[in-house]
C-alpha cells in the first residue's frame, strides 16, 4: 500500500491564519485531509524554524550540500550562533551543578 503523502510546508501560512482564528487542530486537518498527528508535526516544525530564525540562525535548503558552501559568511554566522547556544548549556548546567 501506496503512502499518501501531502506538501504541508506550503500550507503553513493558512494553517496558522486558521489556528489564529479559533479552529482547533482536527477540524483544520480534516479539512486538509491530514492526520492529528501530521498537522502537529508541520506546527512544531514551523515553531522551531521560527525560533531559530529569531536567534538570527539562517536556515539552508536540505539534502546534500554543495561542493563548495555557496556563501562563507553565511555558514560562519551559524557556526556563531551554535557555539553560542552551546555555551549557554554549558553555563547553565554548570551554575546548576554549583561550580560557578
Amino acid at each position: 500500500m501506496a503512502r499518501n503523502y501531502t506538501q504541508a510546508e506550503h500550507l503553513s501560512a493558512e494553517i496558522f491564519r486558521r489556528e489564529s482564528s479559533g479552529e482547533t487542530n482536527r477540524q483544520i486537518a480534516e479539512s486538509y485531509h491530514l492526520s492529528l498527528e501530521q498537522l502537529k508535526g508541520l506546527i512544531k516544525r514551523q515553531n522551531r524554524k521560527g525560533r531559530l530564525i529569531e536567534q538570527g540562525y539562517i536556515l539552508r535548503r536540505k539534502g546534500r550540500p554543495l561542493r563548495k558552501d555557496a556563501d562563507e559568511l553565511t555558514a560562519l554566522r551559524n557556526e556563531c550562533i551554535e557555539l553560542r547556544m552551546r555555551t549557554e548549556v554549558l553555563r547553565n548546567f554548570l551554575s546548576e551543578a554549583g561550580r560557578r
